[in-house]
Formats: structure tokens, C-alpha cells, sequence
């Protein structure tokens, strides 16, 4: 399995993360493609039996995609309770990313487009072997508009969520504040590019591209 570069995008719950990843992966940029990868939803996904299987006879592309039972009681866990996965979940988390890169088949060419994993600073090096992170893009959101944005369903893509409960957003909001913020300078200390890109309640998924498609380092990004 190749390791391949990533962008990782980061911002509170309701920032429109995973609109902005779908809407990459999209996009036509010459020899690369966006792959968009939400943690969330495949855990969502998982708990949900529909996650897909690897066809026998594909050499090492072939994982085991079952998941035991205490796996998926750490997964319900984690999306019903806004728990972040945690050193114990390493390979749990790594299992899940494999799974992902092997039904994807990204070429070396490819973009990653990390959303979710990981959450928090420890989660950077369960990525090794698999990806790395080249770029980040934060998407700078306080929190009464993730609330208002989360409520109307911006995108449409947030229906039947069971984490979106007003008690499990604010939760998630304050994990993000605690946890998952400070990775931004942690990703400046290692001389990972981090974009800053502002969302109000109407930012849409092309809003942010338009910003993002201008900068220097998206530029680099498709052309390296």
C-alpha cells in the first residue's frame, strides 16, 4: 500500500467539513484526484452494515473489513457520546483508514482529504505508513454559527445524525476547542502549512473553494 500526501481539514462540528471534502472530490485537477475521506461517516457507515467488501483475490489489497464486537461497541461509543479514539484505538483507527485506501485505490498522484481523523495531536502518527499530512485547511467558525448552521442543515447532509442532539454538539464543540484546535500550531511547529479560511451561515462548499483555489498553496498542492 503506497503512501500517499493528505489535506487535512479541520474546524469545529458545522464548519462544513464534509460538504467541502465531497466537494473536492469532485473536482477535475488534471493528474490527481481528491479522495475524500470522513471518519465520521465511515463509523456512522460501519455501524450501519454498509460498509463494503473487499473482493478475495486482490493480493494486498485484501483486508479483513469485519469488525468484532468490541469494536463496535468503542465506534457506538464514539459517535453516540462524541468520544475521541484514543492511543488504545490506534489500530482500530488504522484499520479503518486501510479499508478505506483499499477500496479507493488511490494512484501516487492522489489527495487524501482527511476529515476526522486525526481529532487530536497523538492521532497524527497512527497515520504513518499510510498518508501524510502536506496541508491543512482550518475552517474558522465560532460556535453560535456551528449551532445555527448544524440546525439548518446547511447541506443537507447532516439528516438523521443521531450526534447532532443540541447536548452532543455542544460536547463536541468544547472536544474541538480542547483537543483538536491546537493541532493547528502543533502543524506549524512541523512546517505543515495550515490555511485559514473564514465560515459564516451561509458559506457554501464553493465559497470556500473560491478562497482556497486562490492561494499559492493550493497551486503547489496539485502540481507537486
Amino acid at each position: 500500500m503506497i503512501e500517499i500526501k493528505s489535506l487535512l481539514l479541520l474546524g469545529p462540528p458545522g464548519a462544513g467539513k464534509s460538504p467541502f471534502s465531497q466537494y473536492l472530490s469532485r473536482l477535475i485537477t488534471g493528474r490527481c484526484h481528491f479522495l475524500s475521506f470522513d471518519f465520521g461517516q465511515e463509523l456512522r457507515d460501519i455501524l450501519s452494515h454498509r460498509q463494503k467488501e473487499v473482493r478475495p483475490g486482490e493480493d494486498d489489497r485484501q483486508l479483513e473489513t469485519s469488525y468484532s464486537h468490541p469494536e463496535i461497541t468503542r465506534i457506538l461509543e464514539s459517535v453516540n457520546k462524541a468520544v475521541l479514539f484514543e492511543e488504545q484505538d490506534r489500530e482500530l483507527a488504522r484499520k479503518i483508514l486501510k479499508n478505506f485506501l483499499n477500496r479507493s485505490r488511490p494512484s501516487a498522484e492522489d489527495i487524501l482529504v482527511l476529515n476526522g481523523l486525526p481529532r487530536h495531536q497523538a492521532q497524527v502518527a497512527w497515520l504513518e505508513g499510510l498518508t501524510k499530512i502536506v496541508l491543512a485547511v482550518n475552517l474558522d467558525c465560532p460556535e453560535e454559527i456551528s449551532i445555527k448552521r448544524i440546525l439548518a442543515n446547511l447541506d443537507g447532509e447532516r439528516q438523521g445524525r443521531s450526534d447532532d442532539l443540541p447536548a452532543i454538539i455542544s460536547r463536541r464543540y468544547r472536544l474541538y476547542e480542547e483537543r483538536t484546535k491546537p493541532l493547528i500550531d502543533f502543524l506549524r511547529e512541523k512546517e505543515i502549512p495550515v490555511l485559514n479560511l473564514s465560515v459564516d451561515e451561509a458559506t457554501r462548499p464553493e465559497d470556500l473553494f473560491e478562497e482556497f483555489s486562490r492561494s499559492e498553496i493550493f497551486n503547489l498542492l496539485i502540481s507537486d
